[in-house]
């Protein structure tokens, strides 16, 4: 281990892995109520962080304070656009990635995102398969989707099946036992190939889907005793919300969809066990079936509104207002509900690219762990990687409960005290060995210097701000890293050099690339 990682004089006094709130294998942390959230954070600001290093970062301002900053009511530049579509619509980017899209301008890479069939992904298939991950075990499967969003050249695509998992939930812990864990591959499978499908289609899916019939208990329905989970949480949670139906249209919902059921990895439907009498649901009437309750469903005037707002929190900032909404509404109706024509309406509209779009929310845990890997290109196994998300406080294929993470929908909840040394802890354990197996080795910052011919500090934290942080560093705060990097560390280590023929130490270089991404900006989506 680097001495910078031990020494407050040669480097970050980061806080280590052993020092958190460790909650129990497999489970992630519960987020605190918001009253006890804001208390933490107004006693923590972000000097008190555990940042160390001359405080570099912004001097004790709250969350709060840099939400104010970010909304300051300019025009994004153009180099903050496509930064800000690449977090928002993917999971960041690195510098290649971020010229490829940059050169196309922004409503070509909205495009481009969209029409992601014209983007391989052959190359990661090839890289998840020889990793001979398990996907009946919970933690390859979490692995493998982390690396897909890590990796893929399809990252719009990645990013709706994560929306997708956070609204139409299941979870691996009760999906029928271990032996049918792959039924959550199967699941996240399906969101990924109709994730810009008509919500008709999404619905009739996921209805069908054996996780889904089990998690909510489908599968317990039957002729005479519909089973009315699955019916309350289709409308409560994923079409039309609360105060658009009533316990008769539970009632009458949960006969209409009986008649699902599961066989190992496939479910199937038998007419036989559907209850099929005389039914009132929504204002409608007749042997309504699972087919009706989804078209009549996806057609009722609360749906746009209630999909329009899951969206709209998501990808673009919270609390929106009915005029934030109606571009997204109207798109679903004219388009026939389709989810594509909504998404291209929500990356196009002036709110996305507005000043109080602009780094509004946190990052959620997958947000972060996924996008310091892929922004700084690092190619291990990431077998640290899903034990990392679960104690920022977010697990794949494991949401805490069916209406999903509270953190997709306010973004503050990401955060309390023990997440947030986990995040700082990741960064450090990223940088300093990676989070692979065996021969996993640290960021080879030297490489990138040699390659991108690097001749200063004062360059060194350019480049990497450019594409960590949009180009935006306040000019004190490039000064402190230059400083920060120049200064001497004691000890005898390994150094790096740079263009201009003069060497650093490695704990200083690797120390303010530290100090970036663990900067509040860096924070923020």
């Amino acid at each position: 281990m680097d001495k910078a990682a031990s020494s407050s004089s040669e480097g970050p006094t980061w806080p280590r892995l052993e020092e958190q709130e460790t909650p129990p294998s497999g489970t992630p942390p519960s987020p605190p109520s918001r009253p006890e959230y804001l208390a933490r954070r107004r006693r923590l600001g972000l000097a008190g962080l555990g940042l160390g290093a001359a405080g570099l970062l912004a001097g004790g301002l709250t969350v709060e304070q840099l939400w104010q900053r970010s909304h300051t009511p300019t025009p994004l530049a153009e180099q903050q656009l496509i930064g800000h579509l690449l977090r928002r619509a993917g999971f960041g980017a690195g510098p290649d990635e971020l010229a490829f899209y940059r050169n196309l301008g922004f409503t070509a890479a909205v495009d481009h995102l969209l029409n992601y069939q014209h983007s391989s992904d052959d190359e990661l298939e090839q890289r998840l398969e020889a990793l001979h991950l398990n996907l009946d075990r919970p933690q390859d499967q979490q692995r493998w989707w982390l690396l897909r969003m890590a990796w893929t050249q399809r990252p719009l695509l990645e990013k709706m099946t994560l929306f997708w998992h956070g609204v139409l939930t299941s979870s691996f812990r009760k999906v029928g036992g271990p032996r049918f864990y792959r039924r959550m591959i199967i699941q996240n499978q399906f969101l990924r190939e109709h994730a810009f499908d008509t919500f008709d289609n999404i619905l009739l899916g996921i209805t069908s889907d054996p996780a889904m019939l089990f998690y909510l208990d489908l599968t317990k329905s039957t002729r005479n005793a519909p089973n009315e989970n699955y019916a309350r949480e289709l409308m409560e949670l994923f079409t039309i919300g609360l105060g658009h139906y009533t316990q008769q249209d539970v009632t009458e919902g949960a006969a209409a969809l009986s008649g699902w059921h599961v066989r190992g990895f496939a479910s199937y439907y038998d007419p036989a066990s559907h209850n099929d009498r005389l039914k009132h649901f929504l204002g409608h009437s007749g042997n309504l079936d699972y087919r009706d309750v989804i078209a009549i469903l996806a057609e009722h005037p609360a749906t746009p509104w209630f999909l329009a707002r899951k969206l709209f929190s998501f990808f673009v900032y919270e609390n929106p207002s009915t005029e934030d909404l109606q571009p997204l509404v109207d798109a679903y109706q004219q388009s026939k509900h389709n989810i594509g024509a909504v998404m291209r309406a929500l990356l196009l509209s002036p709110q996305f690219v507005s000043a109080k779009a602009y780094r509004s929310r946190l990052k959620s845990p997958v947000e972060f762990a996924v996008g310091a890997y892929r922004a700084l290109g690092i190619q291990d196994d990431a077998a640290l990687l899903p034990q990392f998300t679960t104690l920022m406080g977010q697990t794949v294929f494991d949401p805490p409960n069916v209406a999903g993470w509270p953190g997709d929908k306010v973004s503050a909840f990401w955060l309390n005290s023990g997440t947030w040394l986990t995040r700082l802890n990741y960064v450090d354990l990223l940088l300093r060995r990676g989070l692979g197996r065996g021969s996993a080795r640290p960021l080879d910052l030297q490489a990138i210097i040699e390659k991108q011919r690097l001749a200063s500090p004062e360059a060194f934290v350019d480049y990497f701000a450019a594409f960590l942080l949009d180009g935006e560093l306040a000019s004190d705060r490039r000064t402190q890293l230059v400083s920060y990097l120049t200064s001497p560390a004691t000890g005898a280590q390994e150094s790096v050099a740079f263009a201009n023929g003069k060497a650093y130490p490695l704990s200083r270089v690797r120390g303010t690339l530290y100090l970036l991404l663990a900067s509040p900006e860096y924070q923020l989506n």
